[in-house]
């Protein structure tokens, strides 16, 4: 039998890994700001914001900054 993950740790996952790509400089600004807000997340409660904690090894980059402003600009944070 194949376990399905629930969609809430599928929506993590992919805005998790579509941050690091954001910050790795892949993806522009738009583009994440795009990801995040068709992605589902922000019908969870907390979740952006627990996403944003994982990935504190990038708090003192520009990048991380960049889209942590955007994101409470938005009030999704």
């Amino acid at each position: 039998m194949v376990r399905i993950p629930p969609i809430e740790e599928i929506d993590r996952r992919y805005i998790r890994g579509s941050l690091e790509a954001f910050l790795s400089g892949k993806k522009n600004l738009n583009w994440i700001m795009g990801v995040i807000a068709k992605s589902g997340v922000l019908q969870y409660k907390g979740m952006l914001q627990e996403i944003f904690n994982d990935l504190q090894g990038y708090e003192k980059t520009p990048r991380y900054q960049e889209i942590l402003k955007e994101c409470q600009i938005q009030k999704w944070l």
